[in-house]
């Protein structure tokens, strides 16, 4: 692997390089493969042979001609009518602290994913968009536009393949990478129960993360229907400030955002939330902008992950200094809320929170003037 980034060249990508089709059956809850399978010890047999092989067992989904407890009746049926896309890895970049970048082809679509080795454990973070339904002026995914949705199994394709990657087992799974998951709702919940249920990977609830950038219909509901952790990128502390940065703010503004999760928390006072603030110099970085955040914030069960930005091509942003950055988070600290500072891992190659883009130089280029206008207006 290397050390530096290197060029993603989707026109490079051949036809042969996609492997065959494998049955969906690994995108299926237990529930429904127990149902196919009439048999939920049947179920628990595939799906065990499926998530907890060796790392030494092939990258492929293909199921065996025989599986103790599914009869050879039953794996042909999985075989006959449940087809899916099965992801080719096209090509993986590595920075000096360890952090990986895989670029895979999901059915002709690209997308990056990205491995991030941590003390004792890794942490997968996933796509599940090709490209991304929204315009956060400091994101480099946005360059890209929007594409398609994922399905579901695509993005257990991408958990299943980075998976290994590193020795230590994945405890981590946080929905970061390329797409806004709100907007992909459906298949990002079924996404989730596979990771959680019994015989799959097995993963707590607490230990998938689900970020979004303040879709409200999507947040009510996952909400309300998973336990997993939720993550919302605010980046501002001012309704003006935050629909410069994220135009999605003019239909979901942040103070209706803030107000469900303040009305959850009183539901649910030990459901943690996650609130991603991304630091840009001279914008969002000030005394003032530290003091509004603790007070909007108020009521609401949440941990602050402070982010400076993370430099890319498509943005005139700039991180702010270390004192700056210190400051920030000792007055949060100071007023008693929770924060930590989530230092880049993965910058060298672009794999970074906010740098998914595929190296994609001209879309980069068109963003400039917007974002620039951005950056001036934000100022608070």
């Amino acid at each position: 692997m290397e050390s530096r980034h290197a060029q993603l060249n989707p026109s490079a990508l051949k036809p042969s390089a996609l492997n065959p089709s494998p049955p969906a059956y690994w995108a299926m809850s237990l529930e429904e493969l127990a149902d196919k399978l009439q048999s939920r010890p049947r179920a628990l047999g595939l799906l065990r042979w499926l998530w907890h092989r060796p790392p030494s067992a092939p990258q492929s989904l293909a199921l065996p001609a025989q599986l103790e407890g599914v009869g050879h009746r039953w794996l042909s049926l999985l075989r006959a009518h449940l087809p899916a896309t099965w992801p080719a890895l096209v090509q993986t970049v590595q920075d000096g602290g360890g952090a990986c970048k895989a670029l895979l082809c999901l059915n002709g679509s690209l997308v990056e994913a990205v491995h991030i080795p941590q003390r004792g454990r890794n942490t997968l973070c996933i796509s599940c968009q090709e490209g991304c339904t929204r315009r956060c002026a400091f994101c480099a995914t946005a360059s890209l536009g929007f594409v398609r949705h994922l399905k579901a199994e695509e993005m257990l394709a991408q958990f299943f393949l980075l998976r290994f990657l590193k020795p230590q087992a994945v405890r981590n799974v946080v929905f970061m990478g390329m797409g806004e998951p709100m907007d992909n709702i459906e298949e990002v919940l079924r996404a989730v129960r596979v990771l959680t249920q019994p015989g799959g990977p097995c993963l707590r609830a607490q230990k998938v993360t689900v970020s979004t950038s303040g879709v409200l219909p999507g947040m009510q509901r996952f909400l309300e229907e998973s336990q997993a952790s939720l993550a919302l990128s605010l980046n501002a502390t001012t309704e003006a400030q935050r629909s410069l940065l994220m135009p999605q703010n003019r239909l979901w503004p942040m103070g209706e955002l803030l107000a469900l999760l303040r009305h959850h928390g009183k539901r649910q006072p030990k459901r943690e939330h996650f609130i991603g603030y991304v630091l840009l110099e001279g914008v969002n970085d000030s005394e003032e902008d530290a003091r509004r955040l603790v007070h909007l914030l108020e009521g609401i069960p949440a941990r602050v992950n402070l982010i400076p930005f993370n430099v890319h091509e498509a943005s005139p942003f700039k991180a702010p200094g270390a004192e700056r950055l210190k400051s920030f988070w000792q007055q949060l600290q100071q007023a008693g809320l929770r924060s930590l500072v989530r230092w880049p891992k993965g910058q060298e190659v672009a794999a970074a929170c906010g740098q998914l883009a595929l190296k994609a130089e001209g879309a980069n280029s068109t963003r400039r003037g917007r974002n620039s206008t951005a950056s001036q207006e934000a100022k608070t």
